[in-house]
C-alpha cells in the first residue's frame, strides 16, 4: 500500500511539476504525458467526485483536466 501511495503521489508531482513549468498547458489530458501510458486512468480516477482516490483534479470537460 505504501508503495501504491509513494507511485500515485510521483505521478502528481510529475504532471504538476510539467503543467507549472509551462510544458504542458491547462486543460490536458491523459495522453498529454508519456509517463502516464501504463497508467492511463490515473488523471480521471483522481478527479474530483470519484469519491475512491484523492482528488488531485477537476474535470473542465469530456477527458480534460486541470490541477485542483
Amino acid at each position: 500500500m505504501q508503495n501504491q501511495l509513494m507511485r500515485q503521489r510521483n505521478l502528481f508531482q510529475q504532471i504538476r511539476d510539467a503543467v507549472k513549468k509551462g510544458k504542458i498547458k491547462e486543460p490536458f489530458k491523459s495522453s498529454d504525458f508519456d509517463f502516464l501510458t501504463s497508467s492511463p486512468s490515473f488523471i480521471s480516477k483522481h478527479a474530483v467526485g470519484n469519491g475512491k482516490y484523492t482528488e488531485y483534479f477537476i474535470r473542465v470537460g469530456k477527458g480534460l483536466y486541470k490541477l485542483k
